[in-house]
């Protein structure tokens, strides 16, 4: 009987304890939390003010670089990769970081949007020209090449498809394209642009294409938002070589090392020497409407590290005839810290790798 109350007080005092210890447990979950939340809040700060130090300093290359085109436009007319644009700018310091870029002339790629000025009746007569052998360059037969280059589908219906897409109106080219009808029977509906693309990432959208397509087509197609003319000074060989079979692949290498062309004349005659034609002959089969020495679109490319994260930017600027450089477009992104787990920038690809397969 004398010990009950040393034995109420050990069980009182244990369930003051075990309280104690709950309370504990409450507070730092609770601290935990705040702290958790806190840590979430710096890094969103963090990454918020970092973004906005990468946009202005890719801003600031933007106005440089605008200011090199139109130097270059005061030049001179002919733009080639051996000019001062055409150099990329390695990696640089700036303020906790560092800046890299390139830019690349959107003129020297085939234009999607070239497409769009097809009619019923240009299409029939390309099409009998080819029955006839007495086919010229056009963009019909241009695209189709580019597309057996890289091993995808080049059927008539798929180009046609894609022309009917970036043209304004809403008629068949052939009866195997796609307009509202076609579009409309999908899951989900939707309807065709009727305008011209303006990126690349549109192209799975149009009927008969996928991601894939856009991907492999990546390096040698543009979406420029008018009808242009290729640069020969800049155009990879792929691009050039596609244009017509008296550009041989084995003719190409020897065509780009007579380059940079001072004007067409110039271009027609090397093209004369190369593939052993008339220049009057190489005229009738490649229209001059075709092709430039010079260029009005180029892409600024580059990608900011800063604070251990990174951003990629593209900006496309047309610098017009009168030397006046302005942007019609941008992007702004962050690359995945993927990138830096495995591998750094050869995981994802700098922005500029793909200026590799025009470099002089």
């Amino acid at each position: 009987m004398i010990f009950e109350p040393r034995r109420a007080l050990r069980r009182e005092g244990g369930i003051a304890l075990v309280s104690v210890l709950l309370l504990l447990v409450f507070v730092l979950t609770l601290v935990a939390g705040l702290f958790y939340r806190h840590q979430i809040h710096i890094h969103k700060v963090t990454r918020a003010v970092t973004g906005d130090q990468a946009l202005l300093i890719v801003l600031g290359a933007e106005t440089w670089v605008a200011s090199v085109l139109e130097a270059d436009a005061r030049a001179g007319k002919v733009d080639h990769l051996g000019e001062a644009w055409a150099r990329p700018l390695p990696p640089m310091p700036v303020e906790g970081g560092e800046i890299s870029g390139c830019l690349r002339d959107m003129a020297g790629l085939f234009n999607l949007n070239n497409l769009g000025a097809y009619t019923n009746k240009r299409w029939d007569d390309e099409l009998k020209a080819e029955v006839a052998q007495d086919a010229v360059a056009t963009p019909r037969a241009w695209f189709r090449e580019i597309l057996r280059q890289r091993g995808l589908d080049a059927a008539d219906r798929r180009i046609a498809a894609l022309a009917d897409w970036v043209d304004p109106d809403a008629w068949l080219l052939t009866p195997e394209s796609a307009e509202d009808n076609e579009y409309l029977l999908l899951d989900p509906p939707y309807r065709p642009a009727n305008h011209p693309l303006t990126e690349l990432g549109e192209l799975p959208l149009v009927m008969g294409y996928s991601a894939t397509d856009a991907a492999a087509l990546a390096p040698w197609v543009s979406t420029l938002p008018r009808q242009t003319r290729l640069n020969v000074n800049t155009a990879p060989a792929p691009v050039l070589a596609a244009l017509s079979p008296l550009i041989a692949p084995a003719r190409v290498e020897a065509l780009l090392a007579r380059r940079p062309f001072t004007s067409l004349g110039a271009f027609y005659d090397a093209l004369a020497a190369v593939a052993g034609q008339s220049r009057d002959d190489l005229l009738q089969r490649i229209p001059a409407d075709l092709l430039a020495v010079g260029s009005d679109y180029f892409a600024l490319r580059a990608r900011v590290s800063l604070a251990g994260l990174r951003y990629d930017y593209e900006s496309l600027i047309h610098r017009p005839a009168s030397g006046r450089a302005r942007v019609i477009a941008r992007t702004f992104a962050p690359v995945p810290r993927l990138a830096q787990d495995a591998g750094g920038d050869a995981a994802i690809g700098h922005p500029c790798n793909h200026n590799e397969v025009i470099s002089p």
